[in-house]
């Protein structure tokens, strides 16, 4: 066996930042799956990644002749031989293909039947031939959603391909990939002149990048470099960072020779509300904000350069006028909006078409207000206070700093109440009615965002459904199974009695007063809101079985659902479940073998055996003792108290004979098992624990 090491890099034009990383991972993992495809060997990965390049290492890679083994399955044997034991014509013409005598085949047994089976031995084609395919074919199977074509033969990637460095230890793998011949010269840094490094041994990568203009390839430690740099620029200042990860990454992939310069703003922009200078510098210029130990920001803010010029003075005062350019129009647009009330933009929003066919904001507005009505009686919002917030709801977003920031909805009509002295819980409500925006994103805190959220994203949802904006199975260009997800959210965690099927209705019938809609309507999104309910508790780990057992009862009330399926899964993890599960199942199985309905009460003079008599009065203490906790839905109470019957149901089985021979006492006995079941499944259908 022979062991090298490979060196593969691909230098493109520039990457996407926010999608570096993703797609260094998905070149990584879909050329590992190439390895086992071809039964290569290998010792480890390691992963290099900046904006214009994706490399792996691959080191100790067996590189020796390998054999393959290719099996051609024929007719089955009842086809291949007549009644007289001969060939058929069938078998004739496949072992003729498969160039063998019929003797050399062999036979393929599995339980469906048996045939003919021709496996060809022969030598795999030679690593060198087979990486640049290989290499080609991972490249093109990582999911890019908006890819660039360029050149005459059409490729398609995330963006041009312009360099492949293929190398075996020394030796370099000819080859083309994407049509670009692959050769020893690394792409070198944009502002080199040199625009290649030559590279003779894998050894060298990556620290000839480093060597020759500091390159950092390695991406985690880029980042680390990075985030120590900045955190020491603040410390200078007495100051510090805060985690924002998300910045954190995107600026790593934005460059690849990182290097951190402190620079300053003028004192004045402090007096611009905190969110908005932070989402200047960082979202629109990807600079890091320095704060004090009371949480307030300093006249400072850090940025990464992909250069570190000898004299960085110009660098920085380049950064400097930028910022000041756009504090500057936050300030200037800040103090425009406050020239007009928050409440006295309503109107304007006649003019602001929400979507197609759905009227305009203004109308969104009245329709917001009335279903956030029926709403904060189930939340316990103070109504009127969510009314306001409603009717304030979507003043902000013919703001000018929201029209020239769209990030800031919610947040500005946030400031811009409380500097009309609206109530604090409602303007909250107003920055709070967008969460959660996108998965895993935190919640409402006050009740009156929660309704609202609920209320915005029911409206718009209702809405699309309504004019047949639906999703499909791989397209949901409105984000619609985030805004259910969000509600679902919501409505559980805030443990918030709505009913889903009302509130569908609710909203629904504000889009079309005059006329019920249409029940199918409804239905579907009825429907697509219990889909994304089931994928939602999947993804958080509950037992699928678990889930569908709740959920095939079909109940709208989420919290309810939500505490079946919690007691559920607690119960499932007790050692007596399984003996008490393995009773209904058996229970089940006997009551479904009587082809008539079983009906009637139980007769307790029609009890003989003293372990009915103890089962039958079991079940009675059972419904005197749960009767309230079915009404608290106390869902796990009620199944801790189902383990008192396990005994019970064992006696009853192991000394009662169900089937005698007097119909009666048989019937009175079934009638007992048909109440233990209805007892079970009145939580849940227990079938699918089972």
């Amino acid at each position: 066996m022979t062991r090298k090491t490979l060196l593969i890099e691909i230098g493109t034009e520039e990457l996407p930042a926010r999608l570096l990383y993703k797609i260094s991972s998905y070149f990584y993992e879909n050329f590992v799956k190439e390895l086992i495809i071809y039964n290569i060997t290998y010792n480890k990965v390691e992963t290099f990644s900046t904006p214009r390049r994706l490399a792996l290492k691959i080191i100790d890679i067996d590189t020796s002749e390998k054999f393959i083994e290719i099996k051609k399955r024929g007719p089955s044997i009842i086809k291949s031989y007549n009644k007289n034991g001969l060939l058929t014509e069938a078998a004739i013409r496949w072992s003729k293909h498969c160039g063998i005598n019929i003797n050399q085949a062999g036979r393929l047994k599995n339980k469906k039947g048996e045939w003919l089976l021709c496996t060809i031995r022969k030598k795999q084609e030679k690593i060198e031939l087979l990486l640049p395919k290989m290499i080609e074919s991972a490249l093109k199977k990582i999911p890019i959603k908006k890819s660039m074509r360029w050149e005459k033969n059409n490729y398609k990637f995330s963006r041009p391909i312009r360099n492949i460095v293929i190398l075996l230890n020394n030796t370099i793998v000819s080859g083309k990939i994407f049509n670009v011949s692959s050769n020893n010269l690394l792409q070198n840094h944009l502002s080199e002149k040199e625009k290649r490094i030559e590279i003779n041994d894998v050894k060298d990568y990556p620290k000839i990048l480093f060597q020759k203009n500091n390159i950092i390839a390695d991406y985690i430690i880029r980042k680390e470099k990075i985030v120590n740099n900045i955190k020491k620029i603040a410390q200078n200042v007495g100051g510090f960072i805060k985690n924002s990860q998300f910045l954190i990454e995107e600026v790593t992939s934005l460059v690849e020779s990182p290097a951190a310069f402190l620079a300053v703003f003028e004192k004045k922009f402090l007096k611009i509300p905190q969110k908005i200078l932070i989402y200047t510098i960082e979202k629109q210029q990807k600079c890091f904000p320095i704060y004090n130990v009371k949480q307030e920001l300093l006249p400072y803010f850090i940025f990464i350069s992909n250069i570190n010029p000898r004299k960085p003075e110009k660098i920085i005062m380049g950064n400097e006028k930028v910022m000041h350019a756009r504090l500057s129009d936050a300030e200037f647009f800040f103090k425009q909006d406050k020239l007009i009330k928050l409440e006295n933009r309503l109107l304007s929003l006649k003019k602001v078409l929400f979507q197609n066919n759905l009227g305009s904001l203004y109308e969104k507005t009245l329709r917001l207000q009335f279903l956030i009505e029926w709403i904060a009686k189930y939340s316990n919002s103070n109504i009127q206070d969510s009314i306001r917030a409603a009717l304030l709801s979507k003043c902000d977003l013919i703001t000018n700093i929201v029209c020239e920031f769209p990030e800031l909805q919610g947040t500005i009509g946030m400031y811009y109440s409380l500097e009309d002295n609206e109530k604090k819980e409602i303007s909250i409500a107003l920055e709070e009615q967008y969460l959660p925006s996108f998965s895993g994103d935190k919640l409402p805190q006050t009740s009156i965002g929660c309704s609202l959220s609920i209320a915005d994203k029911m409206d718009t949802l209702s809405g699309m459904f309504y004019v047949g904006n639906i999703p499909s199975a791989d397209k949901d260009p409105f984000a619609l199974r985030r805004l259910a997800i969000g509600i679902i959210r919501i409505i559980i965690t805030k443990n918030i009695p709505l009913d889903l099927k009302n509130l569908i209705n609710k909203s629904f019938h504000l889009y079309d007063e005059k006329h019920d809609v249409n029940s199918v309507i409804s239905n579907k999104l009825l429907d697509f809101f219990i889909t994304r309910l089931f994928h939602w508790y999947e993804e958080m780990g509950y037992s699928v079985k678990i889930i569908k057992s709740v959920l095939s009862y079909k109940s709208t009330l989420l919290i309810d659902v939500h505490k079946k399926i919690k007691a559920i899964s607690f119960f499932k993890k007790l050692e007596e479940s399984k003996s008490i599960l393995s009773s209904i199942k058996r229970i089940s199985n006997i009551l479904e073998k009587e082809n008539k309905k079983i009906t009637g009460n139980i007769n307790f003079k029609l009890m003989v055996e003293k372990e009915e008599i103890i089962l039958f009065n079991q079940i009675e203490d059972f419904n005197i003792y749960t009767k309230n906790l079915f009404s608290e839905k106390k869902y796990k109470d009620i199944l801790m108290k189902i383990k008192d019957l396990e005994k019970p149901i064992y006696n009853f089985f192991k000394k009662v004979k169900i089937y005698h021979y007097n119909s009666e006492i048989r019937l009175n006995r079934l009638l007992l098992l048909y109440t233990l079941k209805k007892i079970f499944f009145k939580i849940a259908d227990f079938s699918y624990l089972y």
